[in-house]
C-alpha cells in the first residue's frame, strides 16, 4: 500500500475565516491542508481527515500538547497515524522572533 491522501493541519490567525481548506498534489497522492483559527477545532478536523479516507494526519508545530492529546483521543479508534512537525534546538532562536 502507498501513500496516496494525507491531510495537514495548520494555524491560521485569529483574524482569519475560521476554516480553509486546500487540496493539491497528483491522482495518486493529494495533501489536503486545513488552516483552522481555533485549537479547539483541531480534533473534529482531525477526525474528519480520517474519515474521508486520508492515510495520515500531520499538525504544524504550533500545536501544544493539550490540543494534541484531545486529538489523538479523537481519532484513536480511527486507525490513523497523527503526528506533529518538530523542532530542533537550532531553530530556537528563529522560532522566539516569530512566536514571541
Amino acid at each position: 500500500m502507498s501513500l496516496n491522501k494525507w491531510g495537514f493541519v495548520y494555524t491560521l490567525g485569529s483574524d482569519s475565516e475560521s476554516r480553509r481548506r486546500d487540496e493539491i498534489g497528483s491522482e495518486e497522492c493529494r495533501l489536503v491542508a486545513v488552516g483552522i483559527s481555533d485549537l479547539a477545532d483541531a480534533a473534529r478536523v482531525a477526525a474528519d481527515l480520517a474519515n474521508e479516507g486520508c492515510q495520515l494526519v500531520e499538525f504544524c508545530g504550533g500545536f501544544g500538547a493539550k490540543p494534541m492529546a484531545e486529538v489523538l483521543a479523537a481519532v484513536e479508534d480511527l486507525g490513523v497515524p497523527v503526528g506533529t512537525v518538530t523542532y530542533g534546538g537550532d531553530a530556537t532562536a528563529g522560532l522566539h522572533r516569530i512566536f514571541g
